[in-house]
């Protein structure tokens, strides 16, 4: 039987942006606000964003996953 490969892991964080701005993006934190995984880690993590008790009616808000990459200077 062939072995599974390692998954590709990654930084990221769960967020969504700021209404009326669209270059602000909030961060979930729990315990901290970026993580290191696989992607169906974040996806994992983004579904408990999404459907948190409070994450309901007008102030729904749309979690999507944000992978940090370095920024050249």
């Amino acid at each position: 039987m062939a072995k599974k490969k390692q998954a590709k892991k990654f930084m990221y964080g769960v967020g969504f942006y700021w209404e009326g701005d669209s270059g602000s993006v909030g961060l979930y934190a729990s315990g901290n606000e970026t993580f290191y995984g696989t992607m169906e880690e974040a996806r994992n993590f983004q579904q408990y964003c999404q459907n948190r008790p409070d994450n309901k009616g007008k102030d729904k808000r749309n979690y999507k996953i944000f992978q940090l990459v370095e920024v050249p200077e």
